[in-house]
């Protein structure tokens, strides 16, 4: 049933980033927890059996004795019942059961993990022990508020200088050959040509996985000044381009894209001859959202603009200790302003 339902569903459903890790958790937990399992053997009790297993670790006379003491994060069962909940909806539409056996099946709570992020002085402070290349993407990091797939996806055609706004709207990713070939090269925009040992994965510009991510930001003037500076030396350097390929701001001197893993790497070494603690580099979107919801007391759209979620409740979440901070210094400007003597 499962493979029933990566073809007709999932497929013609899934972004690539979703059809890899959809497929790894079925792969990888699904089928050998529960692939000798009938469709019709899976009850609610049945259910609630399985998860508490895979959570705690079973005893050696357990029933589920393929599971050889292995447990797993809450957050990681969440994410298996994703997939089992919604493959079974497709299984009753199917007639292949009657009932979800996974509806409102016991999930454990999710608890969120306090994000580490730079304060705007250690950025400040961060910057001088950057390389120009390190320097131009922590700018536009922090005063974009982009992702890191968006950010190393930048091409020269998503600038306009005159009007100081900049185009989100694709995202640079490294994919499996598998799900090229599976989801038929959907939403690649372009696939740069494989260089040295890349005989499994392909590295694409591709479009973003929603809508609410194309956006337009609007930059500072010494982060547009940044950007001319950096074309400027890109031109004087003679870059070229990759054969048909969009022209990439990040990128080495043969035209290829800079890729994930490297400006991690650098981003953790500037950080070590700084003094300043480990965090990732995604942290940065955290900070620019955190400031700029400072520095705008609170206006959650304006923000929710920059940042490209697709709920404002998602920035309500993860930032409401922010706009506590907004709300107590309106408070403090009431007082000032309404009530001075």
């Amino acid at each position: 049933m499962m493979e029933v339902y990566i073809q007709l569903y999932g497929i013609s459903r899934w972004s690539f980033s979703t059809y890899q890790a959809n497929c790894g958790l079925i792969r990888h937990y699904i089928l050998p927890q529960l692939g000798s399992m009938r469709l019709t053997e899976l009850t609610p009790r049945v259910v609630a059996e399985l998860y508490r297993c895979l959570l705690t670790q079973p005893r050696i006379d357990s029933p589920y004795h393929h599971w050889k003491g292995q447990t797993i994060s809450a957050c990681t069962l969440h994410s298996i019942h994703k997939v089992l909940h919604s493959a079974f909806e497709q299984a009753i539409l199917w007639e292949y059961v009657t009932r979800n056996p996974f509806y409102r099946a016991p999930l454990p709570k999710m608890h969120s993990r306090h994000q580490n992020f730079l304060t705007p002085t250690q950025v400040e402070a961060l910057l001088p022990h950057c390389d120009p290349i390190l320097s131009l993407g922590i700018h536009l990091a922090f005063a974009g508020s982009f992702r890191k797939g968006e950010l190393l996806a930048l091409t020269w055609e998503d600038v306009d200088f005159n009007t100081g706004a900049i185009h989100i709207n694709k995202t640079l990713s490294r994919i499996s050959r598998e799900a090229v070939k599976q989801l038929n090269g959907k939403d690649i925009l372009f696939a740069f040509p494989p260089a040295g040992r890349e005989l499994q994965t392909l590295l694409v510009l591709k479009q973003p996985k929603t809508e609410s991510s194309v956006r337009i930001v609007y930059l500072p003037k010494t982060v547009l000044q940044a950007l001319k500076n950096h074309q400027s030396l890109q031109s004087r350097n003679n870059y070229t381009v990759v054969s048909d390929a969009p022209e990439m701001i990040f990128c080495y001197e043969d035209g290829r894209p800079i890729q994930e893993s490297t400006l991690t790497k650098y981003f953790h070494a500037a950080l070590e001859q700084a003094g300043i603690p480990k965090v990732s580099f995604h942290s940065l979107r955290h900070s620019s959202i955190t400031y700029k919801l400072i520095l705008s007391g609170g206006n959650i759209k304006a923000v929710q603009g920059d940042s490209g979620h697709a709920q404002a409740d998602m920035i309500i979440e993860t930032y409401g200790h922010i706009l506590d901070q907004c709300r107590r210094d309106n408070a403090v400007r009431f007082e000032q302003d309404f009530y001075k003597d």
